[in-house]
């Protein structure tokens, strides 16, 4: 509907300014000279050059005044053509840059319908309301000061109204707010533009064909005063943008700090960031591994589908990122299918990307970047925000990898006992305030003491390393894995519920049954070890908090060392439990 209504516009007013005068109902202008023709066109362009935006998506030039100054000089028809004309080719300007900086791409239809409307709308008001208050011809002569004042401020009034009237209702039709257009569009840009209405009076007044200079030195301050509405408008958003900022790093910087914990500041990381930066349609985070491991992790975001995905980069992978981490500079990229760079999994289907380093333990040891599926999405506003935002997101992960170091088993690499148990207590919490399931997995080494006794403590630790990398490999990244004492491993599954959780465990028992060891006697021999598992579920197992339901866990976990040992084994909270698991597995 909008399409349409827009078209309509247009030609509705190209046939007033050329259809009418054809029809004999309006005249048809007179000669002007070229000088003024040129002079009435630049002026007009370069008042359309200095316009500056209002709102998103709205922008306002104040040159409505000199629109009408034009119909008094020349005339309404003649006017109106040089502002058609002239609008013309700003919307066409206007529609190019769109398309070769934004890489937006409207159909054929909507590209006419916009150069029609933003010429064709203006040009035929202009002519009706100049026909109306007796601007048909240009003045000649000495004109009387009081009916020029008159028909500039009538013409220039009822043009501002009705021109925002229509703009309003094609706002309508487009499904904005026709009261918040009003508000904080329309009555700012009438009351901007009326400010100038006196200086069309004025221009009308020292209109003399013969003696171009004053009217030329006075169009030079109207465009003076352009330039000054448009820098300070430009000032106050930048003001605002900064004022905007320091409020986004500041409730940022209390987010990012009130969490030790690598898995949910990578997700405080992806949300605050685009919330801080709206055009970000992803955020990816490299960063190094938790526990001192080797290598370096991506973490990604994905704000449509709210989804996080995680996967491991060696030292030379990362595409972009990498090379971001390398020079530990900054770097924009408007356009990566045309970059000159190798892309990783984190760019398929993104066409813009801003990445910024992130500097801890004195080196640049990772990357956060924002990524948009439109070309010249990231401007150097929003790069000055993304690094501030490194800053603290540098410091937070710095924090919570020294946490992590402080908290992870020195053998396994998995957490330590007591972080576990800070971490069940919290996930109880969460599972109360919004009704999420999640599941402890305990895990025991079968004949562990009986392998120590046959090949030495050596051994033993070489197995509890191999189960533990077992583990780690088949958990996703907001699973927990300690080490519960000597040989036990003690798994938290969040938003799993007790049937998810066997899977797991089978998973994982499976995994560690085909896994292998070698001794070092002589010869050696090639070990296999297999793990019993004990799982309890929260809220199903009925725990009255996290030391419960870990104890519910270990419950299981013993009746699956009694009977028969490398197997999984679930908490019921009542008889008929295993029953109807059966049945459900059957399914």
């Amino acid at each position: 509907m909008a399409r349409w209504f827009t078209i309509a516009l247009g030609v509705l007013g190209w046939g007033v300014v050329f259809g009418l005068p054809a029809a004999g109902i309006l005249p048809q202008p007179e000669t002007t000279a070229a000088l003024w023709i040129a002079l009435f066109v630049i002026v007009i362009l370069a008042a359309r050059a200095l316009a500056f935006r209002v709102e998103e998506g709205s922008v306002l030039s104040l040159d409505s005044a000199y629109y009408v100054a034009a119909a008094l000089c020349v005339g309404s028809v003649g006017a109106a053509r040089l502002v058609g004309a002239a609008l013309t080719v700003d919307a066409g300007v206007r529609l190019y840059l769109r398309r070769k900086l934004l890489g937006r791409r409207d159909e054929w239809i909507d590209q006419l319908g916009y150069v029609l409307y933003f010429g064709g709308m203006s040009a035929g008001l202009l002519a009706l309301l100049g026909w109306m208050f007796g601007a048909t011809y240009g003045v000649e002569g000495r004109p009387d000061a009081v009916r020029v004042s008159v028909q500039v401020v009538s013409i220039g009034v009822l043009l501002l109204l009705t021109h925002y009237a229509l703009q309003g209702t094609r706002q309508k039709l487009l499904g904005h707010s026709w009261r918040a257009w009003f508000f904080d569009v329309a009555l700012p840009s009438i009351a901007a533009e009326a400010t100038l209405v006196p200086i069309g009076v004025v221009l009308v007044l020292l209109y003399d064909p013969g003696q171009p200079l004053g009217f030329l030195l006075l169009s030079f301050t109207y465009l003076l005063i352009n330039f000054v509405f448009s820098r300070l408008s430009r000032t106050q958003k930048q003001l605002q943008l900064r004022v905007h900022d320091l409020e986004i790093l500041n409730l940022t910087g209390r987010k990012l700090s009130a969490s030790l914990q690598l898995g949910e500041l990578v997700e405080a990381v992806a949300r605050e960031t685009v919330k801080a930066i709206p055009e970000a349609e992803a955020v990816v985070l490299v960063h190094r591994r938790a526990g001192g491991e080797q290598g370096y992790v991506l973490d990604g975001y994905d704000r449509a589908s709210d989804k996080f995905f995680r996967q491991p980069l060696e030292e030379s992978e990362g595409g972009v990122a990498n090379s971001v981490m390398k020079n530990g500079k900054a770097r924009r990229i408007d356009d990566l299918e045309q970059a000159d760079i190798a892309l990783d999994d984190g760019t398929q289907g993104m066409r813009s990307w801003l990445g910024i380093p992130l500097f801890m333990y004195g080196g640049c040891e990772g990357v956060v970047a924002v990524q948009s599926s439109t070309p010249n999405a990231f401007g150097d506003d929003h790069q000055q925000l993304l690094e501030s935002l490194g800053l603290q997101i540098a410091a937070a992960l710095q924090n919570a990898h020294l946490y992590e170091l402080a908290m992870v088993d020195g053998l396994t690499g998995l957490f330590m006992r007591r972080y576990f148990d800070a971490r069940v207590e919290e996930e109880i919490e969460r599972s109360k305030r919004y009704k999420t399931p999640f599941s402890v997995v305990m895990i025991d080494v079968d004949d562990f003491k009986k392998l120590n006794d046959e090949h030495g403590h050596l051994i033993g630790d070489r197995v509890l390393r191999s189960i533990a990398d077992v583990v780690k490999a088949q958990m996703r990244g907001v699973d927990t894995a300690a080490r519960y004492g000597g040989e036990e491993i003690v798994l938290i599954l969040p938003r799993t519920e007790m049937v998810a959780a066997y899977n797991v465990g089978e998973r994982i028992r499976a995994a560690i049954a085909e896994e292998r060891v070698t001794t070092d006697s002589e010869p050696p021999r090639v070990l296999g070890v297999t793990a019993s598992f004990g799982i309890a579920s929260y809220p199903e197992s009925k725990a009255r908090d996290g030391e419960d339901l870990v104890r519910k866990a270990d419950r299981a976990l013993y009746r699956a060392k009694k009977t028969g040992k490398n197997r999984v084994e679930l908490f019921w909270s009542d008889e008929s439990g295993p029953i109807k698991f059966q049945m459900i597995s059957d399914l």
